[in-house]
């Protein structure tokens, strides 16, 4: 860095600006920064190049006869007065560098001193009007913090009035704590200016920076506390800043400790909740294991161990039942989910509209839910998908600043499609990012061969996508390795049903352009037998995320998947069924119908199923 004097010209060349409380410069390996001499900067218009002073580092910028003539006007342009004289610049430069390392870790605050700490925020603030106040901790532990103990039923301290007042009643019941338990969090009071910035951005979960903030004894004077008050040289400085988790490359190295904190507090808590499922379980007595002893006198079973026994007896016939209708169906080996535990939905079930009973003007009232949200487990098999091409299934959309938020979803942005659909040249300008989206058609595993099979249509989106086929979406045109390996993976999903689509739209193209031609069709096509209806096309709807229809019951308008179709005839669907996870929920959809507008602001609720924690292994 360079050592410039009072009233020197300094030009930063190739800088980055900041705005961290307060507007700032920030160099990195391209920043060039040149000095001027305030004693050898001539009168305008006369060039300042002769005040130009050696550069620190190599040449790799040199200011124009531009710059030079700038820096004459810049400098007697300007007024001196708030400048200090040498002497006091000199002194004011030499103690700025007498920084005093302020920052700590929780576990070493004491009282009456002031630190700079990162920490979580636990809870989202709370407003006490002059102040606002909320609890952080950065998962280390002091002696002198509030306890917090879980008594394993999710309940928090056993918090009395006389123990801490103050802390009960400004944050609520005990029983709301989140954790983490023990003490290992502080409630933190920030007044004017800081109470304003914490009202309005601060939520629970964020990663924070507070500076200067004052620890002592709080109003029981048994727990400590943290103060922030306003700064007394610089009125306006806000001492809390939001820390960005998401660019790992500029994270500072002690939120990553305290990451690193949080992540060891959460697997031994999971740990220890564990062990105490089992002990409740298990009675705490010891009684299991003197059953076992076949040396030992058979105890006598209380009501707790028989219901116990008579649960785990059933599980076992159940898991036993499940097995053997897994062989019979002949399950894809391939295809693993979670939740194996949850017991087999059928898909009749699943699409089944569900009634609910209330009461409007002292009358039973039966009304069908538009949806649920729920999740379940089903034996299925792939019957149809979109789009119909494999190298539609990813594609882009622009990237915006929003992509560093945590909570940001590309799939929020409306105004990114609007520009699409308009087609403007700003839309396809700037940064993208691919993504899965697809949907299959899914038919119950013991409905095959029925005039209406049970079926339902399943989103899949990115993330299930990722884990589903466990590669990441790309520009699948571009990309030929990828498109031949996603091949590969659905083809162990849904056997030739590729294939038979393939066929299907080819000949049904062939048949549109015979149309158009007015030719007849060949000799060697008869006639579809009575009662076969034609193949057609399943209605879709629900425009670019493929909402639409999609929670629709299949109706036989798919029979070409079972050979009975245009380009299916004589060909059958040939793929196993097999165990995935599907989600049932609503999502808001355009409806001109005041009558059937049941979500308000001119929209309605439809009925979407979506595939998730499904996995097609190697």
């Amino acid at each position: 860095m360079p050592q410039p004097s009072s009233r020197d010209v300094v030009i930063v060349h190739a800088a980055k600006v900041q705005d961290r409380n307060g507007i700032s410069l920030l160099t990195n390996r391209n920043t060039v920064i040149h000095t001027y001499s305030a004693v050898q900067i001539p009168e305008p218009p006369r060039s300042a190049g002769r005040a130009l002073q050696p550069p620190c580092g190599p040449h790799r910028w040199m200011p124009s006869e531009e710059e030079h003539v700038y820096v004459s006007w810049l400098y007697h342009a300007t007024d001196k007065g708030c400048i200090p004289e040498q002497d006091e610049f000199r002194v004011q430069a030499e103690q700025s560098l007498n920084i005093k390392q302020k920052f700590n870790t929780l576990n070493n605050v004491h009282d009456g001193r002031f630190y700079d700490v990162i920490v979580q925020v636990i809870k989202d603030p709370f407003d006490q009007f002059d102040k606002m106040n909320f609890w952080v901790t950065d998962y280390t532990e002091n002696e002198r913090f509030f306890l917090y103990s879980w008594d394993g039923a999710n309940k928090s301290d056993r918090v009395t009035y006389d123990q801490n007042m103050y802390t009960t009643l400004h944050n609520g019941p005990s029983h709301n704590w989140p954790g983490p338990f023990g003490k290992r969090s502080i409630q933190i009071s920030c007044w004017e200016p800081h109470a304003t910035f914490v009202r309005e951005n601060v939520k629970g979960g964020n990663w924070v920076r507070l500076r200067n903030l004052h620890v002592r004894f709080g109003h029981n004077s048994a727990n400590l506390e943290g103060f922030l008050h306003a700064d007394r040289d610089f009125s306006g400085r806000i001492q809390v800043e939001i820390l960005d988790t998401t660019d790992a490359e500029n994270l500072d190295e002690r939120l990553k400790e305290a990451i690193r904190r949080k992540r060891a507090y959460e697997k031994n808590k999971k740990q220890q909740q564990k062990k105490y499922t089992t002990h409740e379980q298990d009675g705490g007595t010891g009684a299991k294991r003197k059953a076992d002893d076949d040396d030992a006198e058979p105890a006598k079973m209380n009501s707790k161990t028989r219901r116990k026994l008579n649960r785990s007896a059933l599980e076992q016939k159940f898991k036993e039942q499940e097995k053997k209708k897994e062989e019979v169906l002949g399950l894809n080996k391939y295809i693993r989910c979670e939740s194996e535990d949850q017991a087999i939905t059928p898909i009749s079930t699943i699409i089944e509209p569900v009634p609910w009973t209330t009461k409007v003007d002292g009358n039973e009232v039966t009304l069908t839910l538009p949806f649920i949200c729920a999740k379940y487990r089903a034996n299925v098999r792939v019957v149809d998908f979109r789009p119909r091409k494999l190298e539609d299934f990813a594609c882009w959309r622009k990237m915006t600043e929003y992509e560093a938020l945590s909570d940001y979803s590309g799939s929020d942005s409306e105004d990114s499609d609007g520009e699409i659909a308009t087609g403007t040249l700003d839309s396809y300008r700037g940064k993208k990012t691919w993504e899965w989206r697809f949907a299959l058609q899914l038919e119950g595993a013991d409905s095959k061969g029925r005039a209406e099979p049970d079926r339902l249509w399943a989103v899949v989106d990115n993330t299930e996508a990722q884990q589903l086929v466990s590669l990441d979406a790309c520009d699948l045109r571009a990309d030929p390795d990828t498109l031949l390996a996603l091949r590969e993976q659905l083809f162990k999903l849904w056997g030739n049903l590729e294939e038979l689509r393939a066929a299907e739209q080819q000949q049904q193209q062939q048949v549109q352009k015979r149309v158009a031609a007015g030719q007849p069709p060949p000799d060697s096509s008869p006639p579809p037998p009575p009662g076969v209806a034609m193949a057609r096309e399943p209605s879709h709807g629900g425009g670019q995320n493929g909402h639409g229809s999609l929670s629709g019951k299949g109706n036989g308008n798919n029979k070409s998947v079972d050979g009975d179709g245009v380009g299916g005839r004589g060909r059958a669907v040939s793929n196993k069924p097999f165990t995935c996870c599907i989600r049932q929920y609503g999502v808001r959809v355009k409806e001109r119908d005041p009558a059937r507008a049941n979500a308000g602001g001119g929209t309605r609720w439809e009925r979407v199923f979506g595939l998730f924690g499904t996995r097609i292994s190697s």
